[in-house]
């Protein structure tokens, strides 16, 4: 950080946004890719290692991501350190009156993301940035503290969403989709392999 606050925090704003759309296209994709695969067992036989891979690495980038969001180690950008640069220039936004209610709420909001956080934080730490002996010795309970479910990941994301359009609208009266335009375009890929493979069914 600098001497200018009023620039870390667009900075800094501007930053965890792409985080979060990127975040939510991996979700997308590995999601959208899972459902389309594995509902079609003649498409999931035609390359299992490629389509798993593929996956995992989407889930996996997702739930890293999410885990950067609200990162508790000291230091580190995160929608709780915005909230405290936000807190530091009220003068700067276009809606001052509006900042201290959205600070508060968006505490309360990050307060109630304890549960979803819990597995995210132990599989981040225990699996995609270290490896745990426990998955030596005892592999099912690791596997089950760090059970991290779609449900718990779209909470996170989806309160990060809301806290940094509600930063978004109290400093400069915007939003902000928090999704690519295209993100959806997977689908492009699959459709001529599901063509191709009904075409050579049919023959």
């Amino acid at each position: 950080m600098n001497d200018n606050p009023k620039q870390d925090f667009e900075k800094g704003l501007a930053r965890l946004v792409e985080i979060l759309v990127f975040a939510n296209a991996h979700l997308a994709i590995g999601r959208g890719v899972a459902d389309t695969v594995f509902q079609d067992p003649a498409l999931n036989s035609l390359a299992p290692t490629f389509w798993g891979v593929t996956i995992t690495a989407h889930l996996d980038v997702a739930q890293h991501a999410a885990f950067k969001l609200f990162d508790k180690r000291p230091g580190t950008l995160t929608v709780q350190s915005l909230l405290d640069l936000a807190s530091d220039i009220p003068s700067s936004f276009a809606d001052a009156s509006k900042l201290r209610t959205v600070v508060a709420r968006a505490r309360l909001t990050i307060s109630d993301l304890k549960r979803p956080l819990k597995p995210l934080n132990a599989k981040r730490n225990r699996i995609l940035a270290h490896t745990d002996p426990t998955v030596i010795r005892d592999p099912a309970r690791l596997a089950q503290i760090c059970n991290v479910t779609l449900s718990d990941l779209e909470q996170v994301m989806k309160a990060a969403e809301t806290i940094l359009n509600d930063l978004l609208g109290a400093y400069n009266k915007t939003s902000n989709h928090m999704h690519l335009s295209d993100e959806g375009d997977y689908k492009d890929a699959i459709q001529p392999i599901v063509d191709a493979k009904d075409e050579q069914s049919d023959r």
